[in-house]
């Protein structure tokens, strides 16, 4: 079955997570209940749980160091593709110091280390050497003038740009009409929008649109999505309860469900239902991403349509 070729670019980091028994504000000195370290930053997360469903390729900059060789082993077990990613000499790899509650809500501090060294010239060289994706997978955690570079370069080169509109920065309304689809919450719709006051997500989809945006996804977690798609069509799905065990990456899982759904040839509005899916299936998970494992819980439903497995089989091993 043919199928839509998918590029992430931007963010790269290794995550250093500590489960704590208090929730992060409560104490300056809390009790550890377990430690993981796994590969994370957004454009990671979205890049494996497409690489979980469907063929994709990951541009960004990692540092040359061991967390580099972690997140170099962590992509190529998950088969993403690495051609676009570039070892940077002079920063190392980013790093997300994270705390996860006993309630599965976390803070962290992030250090972009090789993210902010993320360039214009590194989705130029991906463009020059690779053929041009048809959907472009962007976010806001690295560099604004190389996200406007890569959504004006995507888009000239042919394809639809998909863009996760977070973590807000200055300047992130002029990416509005540069996207096909911007998704973002309804917190960073306010913050984007400049509405702080504004809480009925019909409004808010609708001051996106009259700000640029051709179709658009407010995320409102456990009450499900609100969207209007290119035609001008409103609608919403709802949200089903999660087991949670952390929420780090729920939101880009849900991005890269929707991404692999469309990519599979499935409608809008049935592409964000097996997002919410995704979604909610990596809260019950302590990686941040879906993997090929999860495939099973993701088509056992009879709300989210199924994605085939457009990737070769899995070599046996017994």
């Amino acid at each position: 079955m043919e199928h839509r070729r998918i590029c992430v670019a931007g963010s790269i980091n290794v995550d250093l997570i500590a489960y704590v028994d208090d929730a992060p504000e409560a104490a300056r000195y809390s009790g550890g209940r377990g430690f993981q370290m796994s590969a994370g930053g957004k454009s990671l997360n979205t890049a494996m749980t497409i690489a979980s469903l469907l063929p994709v390729d990951l541009i960004g900059r990692i540092g040359d160091d061991d967390f580099g060789v972690f997140v170099g082993r962590t992509l190529g077990a998950a088969r993403v593709g690495t051609e676009g990613i570039v070892v940077d000499d002079a920063r190392g790899t980013g790093v997300g110091h994270v705390r996860v509650s006993a309630a599965g809500e976390y803070d962290t501090v992030v250090v972009p280390g090789a993210n902010d060294g993320f360039s214009r010239e590194d989705i130029d060289a991906y463009l020059d050497g690779n053929a041009a994706p048809h959907l472009a997978v962007l976010n806001l955690e690295v560099p604004l003038p190389t996200v406007l570079h890569a959504a004006r370069s995507f888009r000239a080169a042919g394809a639809s740009v998909i863009l996760n509109a977070s973590p807000v920065q200055e300047g992130a309304r002029t990416l509005l009409a540069l996207a096909d689809v911007v998704v973002l919450n309804a917190d960073e719709a306010r913050l984007v929008l400049d509405l702080p006051e504004e809480q009925d997500p019909p409004a808010l989809l609708a001051a996106l649109r009259a700000a640029g945006a051709r179709a658009a996804v407010i995320t409102l977690g456990a009450h499900g999505a609100a969207y209007v798609d290119d035609a001008g069509t409103r609608g919403r799905i709802r949200g089903v309860s999660a087991r949670v065990v952390n929420t780090i990456g729920a939101g880009d899982s849900f991005l890269g469900g929707f991404v692999a759904a469309l990519a599979a040839g499935h409608s809008f509005h049935d592409a964000l239902v097996f997002a919410d899916r995704a979604g909610r299936i990596v809260c019950g998970k302590q990686t941040s991403y879906l993997a090929s494992t999860d495939r099973l819980a993701l088509d056992d439903t009879q709300e989210a349509p199924s994605i085939p497995s457009l990737k070769e089989p899995e070599p046996s091993h017994g």
